[in-house]
């Protein structure tokens, strides 16, 4: 069976060619694209189109937010589909839309504002970048007066990881600051707002003990920084954790004093965090790969006490470490279901063929769930291309995860949605 593409007013997709299988949790939807995933361009105008997050409406339209490169430019783009995976035409009139602040610029966070709006926020050269959009596709001049506001948080390279809207409207968006992490609270206009912290702006006073990927705001307002720790005396790195109190200092009630929680797993010599997830009762799950012997990389998932011990009634005693398929995947995203169920979404090899984007679900007691897809992981192949997901999201009886497909040419990247029945 050939791929099926559509070319829409320079927005094409293309469907990838999988058998027909049985619906079912973990299964792909049939309703979207007819094998649950399609592959995203922007036609002719950009050679990499690099999916970073994604959000999805009530209606159930999936929106992405991704990278668009060419040359040595890279821009914001976000890119809007109806619930079938067709593009939408009734955002920007294709489907798409772009914003640019410096040419150097890259979204790391999609959410939805009240109305249908859209906000993303990434890093507009060397500053916190948002960019706002109207249901429409236009830009939301109500916010920055231009639909786009930039923050110079430290005068070094800042970058937005996390973005929240607050029940008032107001924004709040964390990240990293220079060599230090940040969080910059906005008034709906984009504004800074002058009530929090520094007029608007909180910098931690300490940074992090090792190599940091990602940061999440909790509910409370506190922040969590996530990745791999420093070398330990047997020359072990570990999954490293790290809380900040909203006024910037280490939170002494995380980690037995000190703010910092590191987790050394039995074999591997490597365990890195890519994802962090809150969870309602404040329990903490982190979510990335480990590497062992031979250079194996295993899907991780943590999950900690809202004081840093590692939940002990969460898998074995406190993590699962798994093979998605041999030899190597990764846990790049993770998302909470309402029942309590765990999402971690990311890539994983194929028997020496290309990446599949990889998607597992755990139970609430942290173990796969076997009602998902039988074992309680599955993978949807992209053919001959290589495809990860580095963001997932439930919406009623789907789950919509969103990345990259990257083929055999040294110039061709598209962004990849994928839909799997709950």
């Amino acid at each position: 069976m050939k791929p099926i593409v559509l070319v829409v007013a320079g927005l094409f997709l293309c469907s990838a060619s999988v058998p027909a299988v049985a619906v079912g949790s973990g299964s792909p939807c049939r309703s979207f694209s007819r094998d649950g995933r399609v592959k995203v361009g922007f036609r002719g105008a950009y050679d990499f189109v690099r999916g970073r997050d994604v959000a999805v409406t009530s209606s159930g339209k999936v929106v992405m937010a991704a990278a668009l490169e060419k040359s040595e430019t890279t821009i914001f783009g976000v890119i809007r589909l109806r619930a079938n995976g067709s593009p939408d035409l009734s955002f920007s009139k294709n489907g798409r839309r772009t914003t640019r602040f410096t040419g150097q610029d890259v979204p790391r966070r999609v959410v939805l504002r009240g109305g249908g709006s859209i906000l993303a926020g990434g890093s507009a050269g060397d500053a916190f970048g948002l960019a706002a959009y109207r249901k429409d596709g236009s830009n939301d001049t109500t916010f920055g007066g231009i639909g786009k506001v930039v923050t110079d948080v430290s005068g070094g390279p800042d970058q937005i990881l996390d973005l929240r809207v607050e029940p008032d409207g107001k924004i709040l968006a964390a990240g990293l600051a220079g060599d230090q992490f940040a969080v910059v609270r906005y008034l709906p206009t984009g504004a800074l707002d002058p009530t929090f912290g520094d007029a608007g702006i909180v910098v931690t006073t300490d940074g992090f003990e090792g190599e940091v990927e990602t940061v999440r705001l909790q509910p409370d307002g506190k922040l969590l920084a996530v990745g791999t720790s420093e070398y330990n005396e047997d020359s072990v790195r570990g999954l490293a954790v790290s809380r900040f109190d909203i006024d910037g200092s280490l939170d002494e009630g995380f980690g037995g004093g000190d703010g910092r929680v590191t987790t050394f797993l039995r074999d591997p010599e490597l365990t890195r965090a890519y994802a962090v997830i809150v969870q309602p009762d404040g329990r903490i799950v982190a979510g990335g790969r480990s590497f062992g012997e031979g250079d194996y990389a295993r899907f991780v998932v943590a999950r900690y006490l809202p004081d840093g011990t590692l939940d002990d009634s969460f898998a074995n005693n406190g993590v699962n470490e798994h093979f998605l398929q041999p030899y190597y995947s990764s846990v790049y995203t993770l998302a909470r279901q309402a029942d309590g169920k765990i999402l971690a979404a990311g890539w994983t090899d194929r028997f020496g063929s290309a990446d599949a984007l990889a998607v597992a679900r755990y139970t609430p007691g942290g173990e796969l769930d076997e009602t998902f897809s039988k074992n309680g992981k599955t993978y949807l192949a992209y053919g001959q291309a290589s495809a990860a997901a580095y963001g997932v999201a439930v919406r009623g009886d789907r789950i919509i995860a969103a990345g990259e497909v990257v083929g055999s040419r040294a110039r061709s990247s598209y962004g990849a949605v994928a839909c799997l029945e709950r």
